[in-house]
């Protein structure tokens, strides 16, 4: 009979082992697969920052040339009434990359620098319509080449902001602006 309890007792013995096995097997298992789940999430974290990354530097590159065609445009309204023909070739060309980087932003930003490139978008657009309509001698009232100055001038500030909203929304930068060019407090 002693033998035999020692048997069951064996038997016992190696059931719980068992099972002790079974369920370190299945938690390292569990723990694997949140490990390869948070992997996956790190790695699509790092495919949306670097997509992100990318749609701000282009758009970043793109508004500043549209920025600078227009007053390079409203420069030669200034000195000879009308926008010679590269520079109003150049205005198109920079104008037609602002919109696709515009578009394509929509896409990828966040909401906060989302709401910043509207701002700036707006005033590119007032700014692009008054070149333009300066340039054909279709103007509007209130249309005038101080009012495109005053605009140019606002954008300074808006670019400054959106692109300290773009860096800190990256981790780049921690500080932001105003639209007015100040630093937040």
């Amino acid at each position: 009979m002693a033998a035999g309890i020692g048997g069951v007792v064996s038997l016992a013995s190696m059931l719980l082992a068992q099972r002790g096995t079974e369920r370190y097997q299945a938690r390292e298992h569990e723990r694997q697969e949140r490990h390869r789940e948070e992997d996956r999430v790190r790695a699509w974290d790092d495919q949306l920052l670097e997509a992100r990354r990318a749609a701000y530097t282009k758009l970043n590159a793109a508004t500043r040339a549209a920025r600078d065609a227009l007053a390079a445009c409203t420069h030669d309204l200034r000195d000879t009434g009308s926008v010679d023909g590269a520079r109003l070739t150049e205005m198109e060309e920079r104008w037609g990359e602002y919109v696709l980087a515009h578009a394509e932003s929509h896409m990828i930003v966040s909401d906060s620098v989302l709401n910043l490139v509207g701002h700036v978008n707006g005033s590119l657009r007032v700014i692009y319509g008054l070149v333009k309509r300066l340039n054909a001698g279709s103007t509007r009232p209130g249309d005038s080449l101080d009012r495109i100055q005053q605009r140019l001038d606002e954008l300074w500030g808006q670019l400054s902001v959106l692109r300290d909203e773009m860096r800190r929304d990256l981790g780049i930068a921690g500080t932001s602006r105003t639209p007015d060019g100040n630093l937040d407090s």
